[in-house]
């Protein structure tokens, strides 16, 4: 049953979707946490805000917190669910998620040049935090997952 290629695919089609709904999944909990001792009504504001909205040091933890979980989930997901090539699948899914970030920071770029309103250090600040955290994040959970089916896996 090991070698049974149906499962191999199964567990492939099925990692994308999973560390998907680990990422939100975190990013939902970790929300709940933050809301529940800062208060919502000031978690809801400080998001839904293209700044800190006044909440440096609350707001840098807030967010340096929930995107290294969020993303260290995603991509430890992706390793435990494929069935081989753990190394590769780590190098791999941490250059992706790295490399959506810094897609994310350009996007914001070229999104702020071809507005009216310039965004405000504040604003870099938190766009360049979130692209950096998720990358550590990235590398994280790739370094855990990968350390973890190292030692997990039997000796041939």
């Amino acid at each position: 049953m090991r070698n049974n290629i149906a499962i191999t695919y199964l567990r492939w089609i099925i990692a994308i979707p999973a560390g998907l709904l680990a990422w939100f999944g975190a990013n939902h909990s970790i929300g709940m946490t933050f809301g529940f001792i800062h208060g919502y009504d000031v978690l809801d504001s400080f998001w839904e805000a293209p700044d800190m909205d006044g909440m440096l040091i609350t707001g840098t933890y807030i967010i340096v917190i929930t995107r290294i979980v969020a993303s260290a989930s995603l991509v430890a997901v992706i390793i435990y669910m494929v069935p081989r090539y753990h190394k590769q699948v780590a190098t791999v899914a941490t250059a992706v998620v790295s490399a959506a970030a810094v897609a994310l920071l350009g996007f914001i770029w070229v999104q702020e040049f071809r507005a009216d309103v310039a965004l405000g250090p504040e604003g870099w600040y938190r766009y360049i935090l979130d692209m950096l955290s998720i990358i550590i994040g990235a590398v994280f959970g790739a370094w855990m997952a990968y350390g973890s089916r190292r030692r997990r896996a039997p000796a041939s």
